[in-house]
């Protein structure tokens, strides 16, 4: 039976994403992050600076399966959990010029950086 490789990080990645974002105001993250391409930036940068762990399962096994017994270390974690953070911040800085429907004066609101420092 032919074998599919699979990357287990990105499920443990879009999880905690998805539990970050939810923390964050829904103007103007929740609402930014909720169009397909800014989260999967996201996803990709959060990816790009954590190692990635993969497996190997038969073509017909199913790929939850084996992500459900996927265990980070507690300082992984913390770390994807960071990057996250620190990918936020910086995505939305970077487009901050595309119209995500977010009104301009909600979006970069000075009360909105100070929860950054």
């Amino acid at each position: 039976m032919q074998k599919n490789l699979v990357n287990i990080t990105l499920g443990v990645v879009t999880e905690e994403v998805q539990i970050i974002l939810e923390s964050y105001p829904k103007y103007p993250y929740q609402q930014a992050f909720s169009y397909s391409d800014l989260r999967q930036d996201l996803i990709a940068y959060v990816l790009s600076r954590v190692p990635n762990k993969y497996i190997a399962i038969d073509s017909g096994e199913s790929v939850w399966n084996q992500t459900a017994q996927v265990r980070c270390s507690s300082e992984q974690l913390l770390h994807i959990e960071n990057l996250i953070h620190t990918g936020i911040r910086d995505l939305v800085h970077r487009y901050q010029k595309v119209d995500y429907r977010v009104p301009e004066q909600v979006k970069f609101d000075a009360r909105v950086a100070s929860w950054f420092r």
